[in-house]
């Protein structure tokens, strides 16, 4: 192992005690809940951690839904699919990376992201992330964020900067954009 998986590794598991104390303070079922997730969806939960929305979103959807996990730490994806199979929880799809290539275009009722944007502009391109979410969308599909280290007009300047997105409102802390038309061709 070498020392930056190491020093990965550990920051990972301080961020992860982090993230299921949040979980256990803002319940996920609440959040997702509020957020509209539903019987038979389809959900895209992007930049998963360990899974406290893929998990409470695949309960929400139940066998007849799906919801793929997608995040870019390894150990976040282990621990989304040890936790999944602990709870029998057979409808969820884990990826590893930040590619939604291998999800259909168009096949996708919801995207949560949440606790992510603030990261982006230092590890990937918004701009890339969100016509990739733009693409697996359906056209009546919900793009779902939250992300308290972002105020509120950073937040949705990020999301809706490329035409990709329109803010259509919030609720405590959970902002909804609706995909618009795609400006500039297909992502």
């Amino acid at each position: 192992m070498t020392q930056r998986h190491r020093h990965n590794s550990l920051f990972y598991r301080l961020e992860l005690w982090v993230i299921r104390l949040r979980d256990m303070i803002r319940s996920p079922a609440k959040v997702i809940g509020r957020a509209g997730v539903r019987t038979g969806m389809t959900i895209v939960d992007f930049g998963c951690g360990p899974g406290g929305f893929s998990l409470a979103a695949a309960r929400r959807v139940g066998p007849s839904g799906r919801v793929y996990a997608v995040d870019i730490q390894p150990l976040a994806i282990r621990s989304v699919q040890r936790a999944a199979a602990k709870q029998g929880l057979d409808n969820i799809q884990t990826m590893v990376g930040d590619d939604l290539d291998r999800v259909a275009e168009e096949s996708v009722d919801m995207a949560l992201v949440y606790d992510v944007l603030h990261i982006l502009p230092k590890s990937a391109s918004v701009r890339t992330i969100m016509m990739a979410i733009r693409r697996v969308l359906k056209s009546n599909g919900v793009l779902s964020v939250r992300d308290h280290h972002l105020s509120e007009l950073s937040l949705t300047t990020l999301v809706t900067k490329d035409g990709l997105f329109e803010f259509f409102g919030h609720d405590r802390g959970t902002f909804r954009f609706e995909p618009t038309g795609m400006e500039g061709g297909r992502p």
